[in-house]
């Protein structure tokens, strides 16, 4: 019998963003990230989600804004590495370029 993965509703919800985004229902996409922020508010997934909207809308200074509010949770949080912390800022400072 194989592994059978175990979804929570944090993933399922945190996933859904990224679909929404895909299929460029990006209103839908920011209003389930805020309510990741609201009922997850000790997990990195709706910082994260928020700036990839953001992102997506080419809203850059928010993008930038989120990114690096997710490293600095990630920073305050244990079980984040320093990688983790490494790659939001990388990605605030790829946007930040592209500005």
């Amino acid at each position: 019998m194989g592994f059978i993965p175990v979804y929570t509703d944090l993933d399922q919800l945190s996933n859904s963003v990224i679909d929404l985004i895909a299929q460029n229902k990006l209103d839908e996409a920011e209003r389930v990230s805020h309510r990741l922020l609201v009922e997850y508010p000790d997990q990195i997934d709706g910082l994260d989600r928020l700036a990839q909207v953001y992102e997506a809308r080419d809203e850059k200074e928010k993008a930038v804004e989120y990114y690096r509010k997710a490293a600095d949770f990630a920073r305050s949080m244990p079980g984040f590495d320093r990688e983790s912390i490494d790659w939001y800022l990388s990605e605030a400072n790829r946007i930040k370029k592209e500005e």
